[in-house]
């Protein structure tokens, strides 16, 4: 459950922390007043994208902080334990918003990606415009296959199909092989000859490169080399000063410390002669080294341009073509194989296909009478609703079919695809009416509608609210509205205002509503736009009716 929404510098939000509770919970305010910017702050917290535009101006970052109690959420456990973080009732989500942004869970340094994957499995969130996508088939397919509770086995097809046409690529390339036939393996052979006579090793061209700079200073760097160490013997100084300091040192032993450091100057100068002098003997002064070595890193450079740009690239390609070249030798064993291999292939694919269709098929039809069931409580008593299960016309990584929901609001009229007869009103309680049958089936924590009432009003309001709180019963339920209708069933009233602040700016704040009379204002204020005596009459009415419900 979501508990806290802490967000600073965010668009005109300066400051605002919000607490939530379970049940039912209710954002309104003024048009224009930042209600859906405290939805975007969350999105941004479970890994939305995120801009430095939506920093505030004047401000070098903004903040979001999500804090969640998650010991009923035994699967987000579970990741965080993947993630490498100790397992915990508490989850932190934090987003930082700037030119260089940052991402933590429970303070602990993350990618947004890693906040996604944690925020899927806690909010689900449904704004006005989620009513558009119902009107794509994969959109209505997902939501058939979530309802249906087909996500394993929409995965497991998935997984068949990529094998399924992983086999199917390699029997073509086998095929493709065998067709261009005994000119096309005579070419292969001869570049892989070419390659094998390159006698190619990892690494060698830059080895080569640094021993062509010795090989091109050999004189000079032996003439330096030289010079240090004839220097070195010639200068006796350090070794009489060593002997004269420890001589001295036998008569005061105060002398002991500087006669060790002489000590321990003059064996690490004898071991740079030393050093120096291995060194000079490995310089080769034969003239004939550097040709060799200019000569090996031109055929080294040729093959790299015609085999991929790197030595490592010619490697990898001399490995492929006399990997090629060996399955070649017996195509035609070859061939059986990967046929027999894409034959059960395409077995397990059909079969797993099959235990999805039959999935897809119960689920659409539990679907279509729970919806239906709910429409009649959302002033859509006559409306016809079905899911229909469409056949695609190959193999697909998402089934042999395509869900698709048709729809009529009126008594005697054909039912249509959604896209051609549902209004928005009417979209906005078809997607309620779905999330409501589904809400069971995903099992999220918490709900987030964002103005999916728009488009509707009077006693169908009514009904979305009822919807809602009833929701709130079994999930933790956000909801933004314009709808007093809506409001007056909140367990938990929260108020979007927007208000002055320094520099003469608009800033936005969020304030709970304590009191039945502070909730009436309210209320009143949605309805007329104002507070007058009627107003707060029928807000106080519907307070009744939503208490009564």
């Amino acid at each position: 459950m979501l508990e806290e929404l802490h967000v600073r510098e965010l668009a005109l939000v300066e400051r605002a922390r919000v607490r939530f509770s379970p049940g039912l919970n209710l954002l309104t305010g003024e048009t224009g007043s930042g209600k859906s910017l405290i939805v975007d702050a969350l999105g941004l917290a479970l890994g939305g994208r995120a801009s430095s535009e939506q920093v505030r101006q004047g401000a070098d970052r903004a903040l979001v902080e999500a804090r969640f109690e998650i010991s009923d959420v035994p699967a987000a456990a579970e990741t965080m334990a993947e993630m490498g973080l100790e397992r915990s009732s508490d989850l932190v989500l934090t987003r930082e918003v700037a030119r260089r942004g940052a991402a933590r869970v429970n303070g602990r340094p993350a990618a947004p990606a890693q906040l996604r994957d944690l925020g899927r499995l806690l909010v689900g969130v449904h704004s006005q415009h989620e009513h558009h996508l119902l009107l794509d088939p994969e959109t209505q397919t997902q939501l058939l296959d979530s309802f249906a509770g087909a996500a394993s086995a929409r995965q497991q097809v998935a997984d068949y199909y990529l094998d399924w046409s992983q086999a199917a690529s390699r029997l073509a390339e086998l095929e493709r092989i065998q067709a261009r036939g005994q000119r096309e393996e005579e070419y292969l052979r001869w570049q892989l000859e070419e390659l094998r006579q390159a006698q190619l090793r990892p690494g060698e061209d830059e080895e080569l490169a640094a021993e062509r700079g010795v090989a091109r200073h050999a004189s000079r760097l032996v003439e330096l080399v030289e010079g240090a160490v004839a220097a070195i013997r010639s200068e006796d100084g350090l070794s009489a000063a060593s002997g004269s300091v420890q001589a001295a040192a036998e008569l005061d032993a105060r002398l002991e410390p500087a006669a060790h450091r002489l000590r321990a100057a003059e064996a690490e100068v004898s071991d740079a002669a030393a050093e120096l002098r291995h060194y000079r003997e490995a310089i080769d002064l034969d003239p004939a080294r550097l040709e060799a070595i200019e000569s090996r890193l031109a055929v080294l450079e040729q093959v790299k341009r015609k085999y991929g740009g790197s030595l490592q690239a010619a490697i990898d390609e001399r490995d492929r073509l006399a990997s090629q070249l060996e399955q070649a030798s017996d195509l035609g064993t070859a061939i059986q194989a990967a046929a027999a291999a894409l034959e059960q292939a395409r077995t397990l694919l059909e079969a797993g296909t099959a235990e999805l269709s039959e999935c897809r098929r119960q689920g659409a039809q539990r679907l279509g009478r729970v919806v239906k069931k709910e429409l009649a409580g959302l002033s859509l008593a006559d409306a016809a609703f079905e899911v229909r299960l469409l056949p695609r016309t190959q193999l697909s990584a998402e089934g042999a079919e395509e869900a698709e929901m048709v729809f009529s609001a009126n008594p005697g009229e054909a039912a249509a695809p959604l896209v051609k007869v549902a209004s928005g009103g009417e979209l906005a309680r078809v997607m309620l009416a779905i999330r409501t049958a589904g809400a069971e089936a995903d099992r999220l924590p918490t709900l987030v509608f964002d103005e999916v009432d728009a488009g509707i009003g009077g006693e169908a309001a009514v009904q979305v609210g009822f919807r809602l709180k009833r929701l709130g019963a079994v999930r933790q339920v956000l909801v933004v509205t314009h709808l007093a209708q809506v409001a007056c069933f909140a367990d938990h009233h929260l108020v979007v205002e927007k208000g002055s602040g320094g520099q003469g700016r608009n800033v936005v704040q969020v304030r709970e509503l304590q009191s039945q009379d502070e909730r009436a204002g309210e209320l009143a204020r949605m309805m007329s736009g104002r507070v007058t005596e009627k107003a707060l009459a029928r807000a106080h009415e519907l307070l009744d009716e939503g208490r009564r419900q």
